[in-house]
């Protein structure tokens, strides 16, 4: 089981203003955490050092000393549990080109335990207080993605230093020890400073890597789609900031296939001011948008007593659906989506279930999403472009008024869908699957009836409220 501390690091590598590749070579997600980011990571990591340590029970060590005539004495310190952990300095930077240097320098540790002394047929015993003052500690780690597209960490460079060891030892013929104190903490300066770096280079060998192999790289979000939030490349790291390359695909569970587009490059804003920078490329909603519609989940019923109207000897009900998968393209404010569907209508006969085709129609528009941030959910407010174009494909009923039927779409689109996509005050978890129900205002008779999943939805941390469309992407910049 990873330690806390391990997820610290896991989490660094998991967050230069950079320009990644051109066409294929680009990743749908970049994160970014900043020298900023990295200094609120290293409370964490303090934090978490403190009550790692106070848990940790360190390894016994032995020596042994010559008392004149009476021979070579055996000693053996055990049973050592730290009772204190004082950091007065500590630093996370990124170093360019490499990965992220941790350092403690000048601080304290308290160690208490037992000791033992054995000479023939004789034991001695008795406990011990151990004092270490100016510990300093410098780790570099070596961050990379492996084949599967994991995150990596490896020991790249490690030294530390000892200012002073003290030992205070009580029990009954403590005087022998304390003949030989000197020596006594000479020479646990001397393996502490040896196994330190020991000690984090098996850590980061026997818990950290292995944990790292298991990380997931998918997430199934519900039984139709999953998303791949693999590293795309290993972290691009400059002296202000690590920038972490992520895939940011959705595919379909049934079957995965080749995305016949690419990710647009994607460029992070020449900012350092926050502590963590998230950029979302459009690639990501378009392919979520080509799995859910491949899954048929983009289709809409609308059974409405208003469009009935127009053929007073029967119901009328409309099934659309997107002639090809959405997509949407971002443009600095905004979000647009210009959908061109087919719409089959169909009469249902009065008393009767059945249904017979009546005509087909071809629905262009385009509208705009203006994105926001309403506690930690991302919201949206949908706006029209333009309005409904409609052209007649084919007609079983013979001339079919389009004209009159374009003017009735606009105003259910207004009157109706617009306000009721507006209303909704927050989106969904991605793996919670809705189906919305509501009825349009008292002036437009009849009932809608809408059965559609949402695509995308987030969370994000506090900081500024609104994310930034830019050109072919969207940047969230958050402090914690």
């Amino acid at each position: 089981m990873a330690r806390p501390y391990h997820v610290v690091v896991v989490l660094l590598l998991l967050e230069s203003s950079a320009r990644f590749g051109e066409g294929a070579s680009n990743p749908g997600v970049v994160a970014r955490i900043t020298t900023k980011g990295l200094e609120y990571a290293n409370q964490y990591a303090v934090a978490t050092l403190r009550k790692e340590l106070l848990a940790i029970r360190l390894p016994d060590f032995s020596g042994s000393f010559k008392i004149g005539w009476f021979g070579r004495v055996s000693y053996n310190f055990h049973s050592l549990k730290i009772h204190r952990f004082e950091v007065r300095n500590s630093d996370l930077s990124p170093l360019p080109g490499l990965g992220i240097r941790a350092s403690l320098s000048n601080n304290d540790l308290s160690v208490g335990g037992n000791w033992k002394v054995k000479k023939g047929f004789i034991n001695l015993k008795g406990s011990f207080d151990l004092k270490v003052d100016g510990i300093s500690i410098s780790v570099s780690l070596n961050l990379g993605k492996d084949e599967t597209g994991r995150p990596t960490a490896s020991v790249h460079h490690c030294s530390n230093s000892i200012g002073r060891v003290s030992v205070r030892i009580s029990g009954s013929l403590r005087w022998i020890l304390n003949l030989f104190r000197k020596r006594i903490e000479s020479s646990i300066k001397r393996i502490l400073e040896k196994q330190i770096c020991e000690v984090v280079k098996k850590s980061s060998d026997s818990h950290l890597k292995p944990y790292l192999q298991t990380l997931p790289v998918t997430l199934m979000i519900d039984q139709v789609a999953g998303i791949d939030y693999r590293l795309f490349g290993a972290p691009q790291v400059t002296s202000k900031s690590v920038d972490i390359p992520i895939m940011g695909e959705f595919f379909s569970q049934s079957q995965r296939t080749p995305v016949p587009f690419d990710a647009p490059a994607m460029m992070l804003p020449q900012q350092y001011d926050r502590m963590f920078y998230f950029a979302v490329s459009e690639y990501v909603f378009n392919t979520a948008s080509r799995v859910y519609h491949q899954a048929g989940l983009l289709n809409v019923t609308i059974s409405n007593g208003h469009l009935a109207g127009l053929f007073p000897n029967m119901q009328v009900q409309l099934e659309a659906s997107p002639e090809s998968e959405p997509h949407l393209w971002f443009t600095p404010g905004n979000v647009t989506i210009a959908p061109v569907m087919d719409v089959q209508a169909f009469g249902i006969l009065p008393n009767s279930s059945d249904r017979r085709p009546l005509f087909r129609l071809r629905v262009k528009t385009n509208f705009s999403i203006s994105i926001s941030v309403n506690s930690d959910r991302i919201v949206g407010s949908v706006s029209p472009e333009s309005e409904l174009k409609l052209e007649l494909k084919h007609s079983n009923i013979g001339s079919v008024n389009v004209e009159e039927m374009e003017t009735i779409f606009n105003v259910f689109a207004r009157e109706v869908i617009y306000p009721s996509l507006n209303g909704k005050k927050s989106c969904h978890h991605l793996h919670q699957r809705t189906k919305a129900g509501f009825s349009p205002p008292h002036r437009i008779p009849g009932s809608f009836v809408q059965q559609v999943e949402p695509l995308f939805c987030a969370t994000w941390d506090a900081g500024n409220p609104r994310p930034m469309p830019h050109s072919s992407h969207l940047v969230k910049k958050a402090d914690v």
